[in-house]
């Protein structure tokens, strides 16, 4: 087990960064790929205090196990770098004047000390974003002259990898860092050498040769006698190096590519009628024969990744893609006529499109302000790789993936998803046990085949509602999937960081941790709030578990039979537990409970007549709530909700014709006060008044009650 702390601050109170939090999260999540192994910590913003930081890196530090032969540990932090007088710092969020946060020195010493649990010390600096930004005056940005000066490499397992040299800023590119960008791209199998590993020479190689040129340049420094080896397991490189001039053919090759489609695009795409009547399907069709082109190239060269002109022509193609992404309705594109938007979401929006035969398809396109965000990118075509390969009628099917526009065809559901949905949930208890038994069983399929979801929600179940008005639910959008055959495309899910914040497993939100955040309790978390949704009618909160099950509790009192709602109630509270081991490990425990409190609410809705040895368990479940009395065939024992009266209720006589005469005891626990009697003489005779007319009398007072 490797581990990695992992910090990045945008929102200091007097210089704003845009950038560091989005690389933080990116690294997070290239670390927590299988080749890595990493369990990683991730602090961002207000949480990035001195002490916080500092605590982390200590309990790693001195940590009294032992992390393995070969373990890593990697610090990595955007944010500001400082220097106050001769000392260099990195600068928290509760960072003061004259105090900016943690020195280098201090680090040093820390990373110092762990070289004594881990193999391998890392730290990775991507320090002052654009330097440019001052926080306080008799200071300056931090360069990589004083990591130099005050991290001193003092054994081999002593690594750092700075973003720029001393003369030069660290700069920014469409909200991200222009070295974390780079950094991504070789953790996410850029950087991958011959036997299938990335190291971190190799990670620094590949960052150097791909900045653009008049960028900064990177900084390496350790004393390495061996391989630091950062991730094993990928799809070993292929290809040959490049000599300079198959290397030269190539990049013109592509240039007259890039140039041949531009002026296709301004033909086509300029005019807006020129466009909806075929312009953007005869500009995609050429542009996916290019980016085709490129990614071939790539695969069978891929030293060409790493060349400054490739990857300027790359942004191009980038450019072109998302001017394909922005379709409207009416348009003709390679699946037909684009007729209405179904909906977007995190990664992309679906539209329908009607082919030539009159049928109705979904197309999903990502976003194509989005397509540099290597990360988010195969986000998407994980999850189109995790549909593609799940066959089950639950689940939407997916038929084609283009890359211009970067999407793809699947299968139209008409309905809408279960947020919007309307469902008369009154007195249909079992329709809403039946719509999440279904849920949980396509899930269940899915983990059978070794694919999680990780992203369970509302807007991921769509519901189809045939002509008698029985609903129907599908699953899909697993773009957060983790695949367990597929090691190259697993990413930690999220929306940034992990899911939804009222549907996503805690684990998936605050720490990386590879074995938690690929287990099947993920799933059964985002089930527990799913089935809190569908009974309740809102969303869970996140940060009040105790308040979840208070309204869940009051709900379940609602309903026809306590027998089906003592066990829902006791299975969501082990459900959404905040530690994965305490819930149930596989979907089909969590189906259990459910199942068992179907059958009670199937028994209960056949007939209007009540079984008599269950009359005073529904009576007692009705007037007191879920698990506040006491009942058997003959009686029923409660009190009202001040403890004040005690009720007793018992059956008089039961006529062969199966009618109850029953009878209901009220008895004093206390004192009870009357109002507007002077004395208790008074009080006791306006009481016994009540006795002339004793049904009026008690459920009279049972209402107050």
């Amino acid at each position: 087990m490797n581990k990695a702390i992992i910090i990045g601050i945008d929102s200091y109170p007097e210089a704003l960064l845009t950038g560091c939090v989005n690389d933080a999260s990116d690294v997070a999540d290239c670390l927590s790929l299988e080749q890595y192994d990493f369990e990683s910590v991730l602090i961002l913003d207000g949480d990035a205090t001195r002490s916080e930081i500092l605590k982390e890196l200590y309990r790693t530090a001195y940590a009294e196990e032992h992390y393995g032969e070969g373990s890593t540990l990697l610090f990595y932090f955007a944010g500001h770098g400082q220097v106050i007088g001769q000392a260099g710092h990195l600068v928290t969020h509760d960072a003061e004047n004259f105090d900016p946060g943690i020195s280098l020195a201090h680090l040093a010493q820390v990373m110092e000390s762990a070289s004594l649990v881990f193999d391998h010390v890392v730290s990775i600096l991507d320090c002052c974003h654009a330097g440019s930004a001052f926080t306080w005056t008799n200071s300056r940005p931090l360069s990589p002259s004083d990591i130099e000066r005050e991290i001193q490499a003092v054994n081999e397992s002593r690594c750092v990898l700075a973003a720029c040299r001393p003369e030069e800023l660290a700069l920014e590119e469409n909200s991200r860092g222009v070295f974390t960008t780079r950094l991504i791209d070789a953790l996410l199998g850029d950087a991958v050498n011959w036997d299938g590993d990335v190291t971190l020479m190799g990670v620094y190689e590949y960052i150097a040769a791909a900045l653009p040129k008049g960028a900064q340049t990177p900084v390496f420094k350790g004393d390495v006698a061996g391989t630091v080896i950062l991730g094993r397991g990928f799809e070993p490189r292929q290809g040959r190096p490049i000599e300079k001039s198959e290397l030269a053919k190539i990049i013109a090759k592509a240039q007259r590519l890039v140039d041949h489609y531009h002026n296709l695009e301004f033909t086509e795409l300029t005019d807006r009628g020129t466009r909806l009547a075929g312009g953007s399907k005869r500009c995609a069709s050429e542009l996916e024969a290019v980016a085709n082109w490129f990614e071939d190239t790539e695969r069978s060269s891929p030293d060409i990744r790493s060349h400054s002109d490739w990857s300027e022509l790359n942004d191009r193609l980038l450019v072109f893609r998302k001017h394909l992404s922005d379709i409207s309705v009416g348009e003709d594109n390679r699946f037909g006529k684009v007729k209405f938007k179904i909906g977007d979401g995190a990664f992309g929006n679906v539209w329908a499109v009607e082919n030539g035969t009159g049928q109705l398809k979904a197309l999903k396109i990502f976003h194509g302000n989005e397509l540099h965000l290597g990360v988010k990118v195969r986000r998407f075509s994980n999850g189109y790789a995790s549909m593609r390969k799940l066959d089950h009628p639950r689940i939407v099917q997916v038929y084609e993936m283009t890359k211009a526009p970067f999407g793809f065809l699947m299968q139209y559901i008409p309905g809408d998803n279960l947020r919007r949905a309307y469902i008369e949930k009154e007195g249909n208890a079992e329709i809403v046990l039946r719509l999440m038994i279904e849920i949980c069983e396509t899930v269940q399929y899915a983990h059978s085949q070794g694919v999680l979801h990780r992203d369970i929600k509302p807007e991921n179940i769509i519901l189809e509602r045939d002509s008698e008005g029985s609903l129907t639910p599908y699953l899909t959008d697993f773009d957060l999937a983790y695949h367990e055959t597929n090691r190259t495309m697993t990413m930690t899910a999220g929306e940034g960081v992990g899911g939804v914040l009222n549907y996503a497993a805690p684990e998936q939100l605050y720490a990386h941790n590879t074995s938690a955040a690929r287990s099947m309790t993920v799933d059964v978390y985002s089930l527990a709030q799913l089935m809190f949704f569908l009974i309740v009618g809102e969303d869970p909160s996140p940060a009040s578990p105790a308040r979840n099950i208070q309204k869940l509790t009051h709900t379940l009192t609602n309903w026809v039979d306590d027998r089906a709602s003592e066990p829902l109630l006791e299975m969501y509270e082990q459900a959404s537990s905040k530690e994965p081991s305490e819930r149930p490990q596989t979907v089909t425990d969590f189906l259990t409970p459910l199942r068992k409190a179907e059958m009670f609410i199937q028994l209960a809705s056949d007939s209007e007549d009540v079984p008599e040895d269950d009359f005073w368990r529904r009576v007692g479940h009705a007037y007191a709530g879920l698990g506040k009395y006491e009942a058997d065939t003959d009686k029923m024992w409660t009190t009202n909700m001040s403890k004040q009266v005690e009720v007793i209720g018992r059956f008089k006589h039961v006529s062969t014709r199966g009618i109850a005469e029953v009878e209901l005891e009220f008895s004093m626990t206390q004192n009870m006060l009357v109002p507007s009697f002077k004395t208790g003489k008074k009080a006791r005779e306006q009481i016994n008044k009540s006795g002339q007319a004793p049904s009026e009398a008690v459920w009279a007072y049972s209402a107050a009650a």
